[in-house]
């Protein structure tokens, strides 16, 4: 919950702000949510909605030295939660100041990983085959963010084998959080809009948002339990590929 907490009110506002001045993706902030959950049709234009400045203002008319300082920590404070998430499940000493740079290098790949993957959904979902490619591709893209990230966070005091269960594990848990999101979180977000405006479409990205902490933390934890049973994700994919060409 604390996760959601702080994408909802810090990280959400560096993301509207960020896709807003990028000249890459027209769709915003929206388009990255909404590829990210799945929606369909219907609930995509409630995301738009809530997204869409009053008034018609963007936010390059809004920049000043101090709203782009607030938006900074905002990207910041997510990443040192999920880098004390990992510290704390992988028993690894608090870096304090000392891992500012590791949340900053974390907080650029995760940028990147969303301008990615939206940009790349926007071209291949117009046909079934590319449906199926964009999803390769987002799968993929997540384990090397998450495995990448992790040795990253944790400033390279575990080994690349270590952190790969993490990585895998939590991937896992995307698809079926996204799964989840196509079935039941368009509905939701349609019905809440309709009774309760767009406060409704806030309680549903809230409750996403701390299914996706759920599965951070949760993944996080299975890894360093695959770990401690003397596990190995490389032997395991070793040996199915053997098995498969005997």
């Amino acid at each position: 919950m604390t996760l959601a907490v702080l994408i909802l009110m810090l990280f959400f506002p560096f993301v509207i702000t960020l896709a807003a001045v990028s000249p890459l993706r027209p769709g915003g902030a929206a388009e990255i949510i909404v590829r990210r959950m799945g929606l369909n049709h219907d609930a995509a234009m409630a995301v738009e909605r809530l997204f869409t400045p009053r008034g018609g203002g963007s936010a390059q008319s809004g920049w000043t030295v101090l709203g782009a300082l607030w938006l900074t920590l905002g990207g910041l404070s997510l990443a040192g939660a999920v880098q004390s998430v990992y510290l704390r499940v992988f028993r690894v000493p608090a870096f304090g100041l000392r891992g500012v740079p590791a949340q900053v290098v974390w907080l650029a790949g995760l940028i990147v990983f969303l301008a990615g993957t939206t940009a790349t959904g926007a071209a291949l979902t117009g046909t079934v085959a590319g449906q199926v490619c964009q999803a390769l591709i987002v799968i993929a893209a997540m384990v090397l963010l998450f495995w990448i990230g992790t040795w990253v966070l944790v400033r390279g005091r575990l080994a690349w084998r270590d952190v790969l269960p993490a990585a895998v594990f939590t991937t896992i848990g995307l698809t079926g959080l996204g799964v989840v999101s196509r079935l039941l979180f368009s509905t939701s977000i349609v019905d809440n809009e309709r009774n309760y405006g767009e406060i409704g479409v806030v309680f549903t990205l809230l409750s996403w948002l701390i299914g996706l902490g759920v599965v951070l933390t949760g993944g996080a934890t299975v890894g360093a339990w695959y770990n401690a049973r003397g596990l190995s994700v490389l032997r395991a994919v070793g040996r199915r590929a053997r098995s498969l060409f005997r």
